[in-house]
């Protein structure tokens, strides 16, 4: 009974230790101390009954049974730490030891003075001793032969003490003073030898490369708890991970040691009954600063346990989260992280190209869609532009044939494109409020498929003819329509047709058998929109691109006029913006408005647009002042003043009350709902004409490409390259840097499609709040997957490269020349039989690799090595230098099931998740335009203009069932008008 009783009072004094080394800390944060919130957890675990006595018993069993596991897990974790030291049980041999170092090595100068010291006075101790023995000596044979008794020595002098009797240098300086100098000098000679024979000579002349130490590391960045609580600031990426004193970290540190599936099971089931899965076991080190991160992994390295899920995990945990950006093939990490992710207020999307009717809708064309409604003109060639790039342009350019055919393509592609969105533009000023969803890529393909690989006769004024007749011309359908376009735009003039003739007269200069190559290389990199659910996916949109850095944002047009022909005396004149909250007190007098934003200042764009990028969080109520009393602006606006009301919109239920999410338990916002108080007469300015994004989650948008489905590629590589120019342009809005920061987290980067000019993207992220971390099996994939130049200028835009495990000797070969060499002593041994008891000794300096190719690709799992190219300062402001970071032993990082069981919940399905599609059986035949029919009616209508009738309105489509929505905006703009 003595043993339990023991053990008892070793773990009851350890939480005692544990309540008094935090006391002070949770006192200062108004934190229950550990052991107290232990108990309430416990006490928490307990499901109560009616009965008193019962709820009692209860808890008492609570606290018992948690006290046995929190003993079986220390008795456990132990039993593990001694097992490792026994030679059969730790298999594992030692390594990274290539330098065997002589016990005895003096560094510097000053091991020679202290020798000289420490010899010194060894010699004037046994100078005192010496000179008293001689002193008697010499006494004894001289009274010997005078005195007849004899004399007898005193054996005295030979105790221990005579060491230290100093008076010898004044009763005796004539022996004591030549002694002491020539013991002294036989000392300092003992010392020079002894110094010159074990002086270390390694003055690193073959290489002074080192890894950074753990106070370096602890030095230079933020140490946060490795899971559970929120850590202070906006979100940084792992570099390290130490285990920390406490139950938890004995616990890890054990399963780090013994990765048995079973054991596991069992530690995590005894750490849940003892409530400590809750707390900390360590802490990360974690980089804040904005950095791109490239790591590189084999299959089975660990690099998805113990770094993708690692980072998520830290990232979204932050006080001030990044937006995400997920590449998951298998949308593992998507259901596993979903009810974390929900939990700490993320927007969670999917973006799913295995399954699409359950995904999210994505158009390609949504942005310049927007841009059109808009009437920026450039804006809209610039974006569908963008898109044929990334379907068309190959990342490794290799000049002829190839890059002419892509060229034509490209011009085709946006010609046709443009034209589509002249078309709806047209359409909805004549009454057909579904036209822009016409504007698709499915009905580019229609419009190649339907008109490019037929022919129409038409006679010399460019009409068609039912029967070709005498001097009747063969004209491709295609070129007929862009002609339309021409004659169109001769009598009624758009700048979109203009864009669009201009666009396929480029792509129109090949003939015969080459145009109908031209068709098949622009057909073939879109030829997938063809499929069915493809096109239902693109032909909807509902993710905001721009949301993901800047997730609110305020736009208004000012117009003098509505005429678009007149001068509109507002563009490109500057606003000032004021927001305040009202505020009122307890009987509900009004107070002095609470100032949120003072005198911010926005530009407003040829067309009267004003798009502010709002920083803070918004109260439920505020103003909006807007003024344009500014030196530079027109004389004729400067005393204009608006006002503005602001009311955040939420989701309500059927019984009209608020309804609050299932995950946070705060109530679901829609939107923010603006309303005009006052504004200067004779203005055009309406409710229609403000447009609030607003929104205060982070987005997580998983992109689900599975490997066997790579046809789907340009799709993923289109989307990253759209959102990421989205938030770079409205960056340039929002002080040159995204409100929010963007982390684009892509495992096997390179089993991705070639995403358009990464090199540049990686080279401008930083500074506009982007951050990419990707991790690859080998760099060899980046060369092969974006030729050499690129894959240098991406590894040269990392901050952090590193290496997980990889079986690439190339690979190995590059990490091990760039972590550097250091200077090792080589001593060799030479023997004489003769002079067994004195060998010659040879010692010399060589360079040895910080860590061979070799070592390299033998780590162990948890184990990684990280060159930093960047890393100025440290914490405190100090000037450090980027040695690299051996994670090994102390810093290794620990597996996801070791220690995130909960924050990943393996059970989850996509059926738990249920996304909801807007293009879920969605009719095709809704949203097409029916080229053939849309040719003759194009016609009629350009005839119709020819005839003098320029009021003649555009033709539309038959009347469609009913209104699809085109995006996500417009279903939150309806709810936000039906509350408003």
């Amino acid at each position: 009974m003595s043993i339990p009783i023991l053990i008892l009072l070793i773990v009851l004094g350890y939480l005692g230790y544990l309540y008094w080394h935090n006391r002070e800390r949770n006192v200062r944060r108004k934190k229950a101390p550990v052991l107290l919130e232990w108990c309430e957890r416990v006490l928490e675990s307990v499901d109560e009954t009616g009965n008193v006595v019962l709820n009692v018993l209860l808890k008492i069993n609570a606290f018992v049974v948690a006290i046995v596991n929190v003993l079986g897990v220390l008795l456990i974790a132990a039993s593990v730490h001694v097992l490792n030291k026994v030679p059969w049980w730790n298999r594992k041999r030692k390594k990274f030891h290539k330098e065997v170092k002589p016990k005895i090595r003096f560094k510097t100068w000053r091991s020679f003075v202290l020798m000289c010291v420490v010899f010194d006075i060894l010699a004037t101790l046994l100078t005192c001793y010496l000179t008293g023995i001689f002193r008697e000596a010499i006494d004894t044979i001289i009274n010997f032969s005078v005195v007849v008794e004899g004399h007898q020595f005193d054996l005295t002098y030979l105790y221990f003490e005579r060491l230290f009797d100093f008076s010898v240098f004044v009763e005796t300086p004539i022996l004591a003073i030549p002694i002491e100098i020539l013991l002294c000098t036989f000392a300092t000679k003992a010392s020079w030898v002894n110094w010159q024979q074990y002086r270390d000579y390694n003055n690193n002349e073959a290489g002074d490369d080192q890894f950074a130490t753990l106070k370096e590391i602890k030095h230079q960045y933020v140490a946060i708890p490795d899971r559970v609580e929120k850590y202070k600031g906006v979100s940084g990426v792992p570099v390290a991970h130490i285990k920390a004193k406490n139950i938890q970290g004995f616990q890890l540190s054990a399963l780090m040691l013994y990765n048995n599936k079973k054991f596991a099971k069992v530690m995590g089931e005894m750490e849940e009954k003892a409530r400590l899965s809750g707390y900390k076991a360590g802490y990360y080190y974690i980089e804040q600063q904005t950095i791109n991160v490239l790591l590189v992994g084999t299959t089975r390295s660990g690099k998805g346990e113990a770094w993708v899920n690692s980072s998520i995990e830290v990232i979204t945990r932050a006080e001030d989260p990044s937006s995400l950006v997920i590449a998951d093939p298998k949308l593992e990490l998507n259901q596993m992280t979903y009810k974390t992710l929900r939990k700490r207020g993320y927007d969670v999307q999917v973006m799913s190209f295995k399954d699409m009717d359950f995904s999210m809708s994505y158009n390609p064309f949504a942005l310049a869609i927007e841009a059109a409604k808009k009437g920026y003109y450039e804006q809209v060639q610039a974006l569908v532009n963008s898109v044929s790039e990334a379907i068309y342009r190959s990342p490794k350019r290799t000049g002829g044939s190839q890059e002419y055919f892509e060229n034509t393509s490209i011009s085709l592609f946006n010609a046709i494109a443009i034209a589509l969105i002249d078309r709806a533009a047209e359409a909805m000023q004549a009454g057909e409020d579904d036209a822009w969803d016409t504007v698709t890529i499915r009905n580019v393909v229609t419009m190649l498929t339907e008109l490019g690989t037929e022919d129409v006769w038409v006679n010399s004024e460019n009409k068609t003819l039912t029967e070709p007749d005498e001097g009747a011309i063969k004209k491709n359908k295609l070129t007929f329509y862009f002609d339309k376009l021409r004659e169109a735009n001769d009598k009624k003039y758009s700048k979109f047709r203009e864009m669009a003739d201009i666009n396929y007269r480029t792509s129109d200069f090949a003939g015969g058998e080459t145009k109908g190559t031209v068709y098949s290389s622009m057909l073939a990199g879109i030829n997938l929109f063809l499929q069915d659910n493809i096109a239902r996916l693109t032909s909807k949109n509902t993710i905001d691109l721009e949301s993901f850095g800047n997730p609110r944002r305020l736009t208004i047009q000012f117009r003098s006029n509505s005429n678009v022909d007149l001068p509109n005396d507002y563009a490109f004149q500057r606003v000032t913006l004021n927001f305040y909250e009202d505020r009122y007190d307890r009987r509900g007098r009004k107070q002095k408005p609470k100032l949120l934003i003072k005198n911010a200042r926005a530009m407003l764009d040829e067309a009267g647009y004003m798009t502010y990028i709002v920083k803070e969080k918004l109260p439920d109520n505020f103003k909006v002042v807007a003024t344009f009393k500014d030196k530079i602006n027109n004389t004729v606006i400067q005393e204009h003043r608006y006002l503005f009301e602001g009311e955040k919109v939420y989701e309500r239920n059927e019984k009209g009350g608020f309804k609050y999410d299932e995950y946070t338990e705060q109530k679901e916002l829609i939107g923010v709902n603006m309303n005009i108080l006052k504004k200067p007469k004779q203005v055009l300015l309406e409710k229609e004409n403000i447009d609030f994004v607003y929104s205060e989650k982070p987005i997580a948008l998983f992109i689900g490409l599975p490997p066997n489905k790579k046809e789907y590629g340009s799709l993923v590589a289109l989307m990253v390259d759209q959102l990421f120019n989205a938030n770079y342009d409205r960056a340039l809005d929002a002080g040159r840097k995204n409100v929010r920061r963007v982390q684009f987290l892509f495992d096997e980067f390179a089993n991705l499609p070639a995403i358009p000019d990464i090199a540049r993207k990686l080279s401008l992220a930083l500074g506009n709040n982007f951050q990419f971390m990707m991790f690859v099996q080998s760099l060899s994939q980046l060369v092969e997957l974006y030729g050499k130049e690129v894959a240098d200028t991406i590894i040269g835009n990392c901050s952090i490269l590193g290496l997980i495990k990889t079986n690439s000797d190339e690979t190995n070969v590059k990490f091990s020349k760039m972590l550097g060499k250091k200077t090792i002593t080589e001593r060799n041994k030479a023997t004489n039989p003769l002079k067994e008891a004195d060998p010659h000794i040879n010692e010399r300096g060589i360079a040895q690799d910080l860590m061979t190719p070799t070592q390299l690709a033998t780590m162990e799992a948890g184990e990684a090595v990280l060159i930093r190219s960047v890393k100025a300062y440290d914490l405190q402001g100090h000037k450090v230098t980027n040695d690299p970071i051996r994670l090994m032993g102390e810093t290794e990082m620990p597996m996801r099931y070791m220690l995130l069981k909960e924050e990943f919940d393996q059970k989850t399905t996509m059926a738990d998740i249920a996304v909801k599609a807007e293009h879920s059986g969605l009719d095709l035949s809704e949203i097409s335009i029916a080229p053939r029919k849309t040719i003759v009616s194009l016609e009629e209508w350009v005839n119709k203009l020819k005839d003098g009738k320029l009021d003649s309105p555009f033709p539309m489509r038959p009347t469609r069932k009913k209104k699809p929505a085109q995006n996500v905006s417009d279903l939150k703009k309806e709810m936000i008008s039906k509350v408003g």
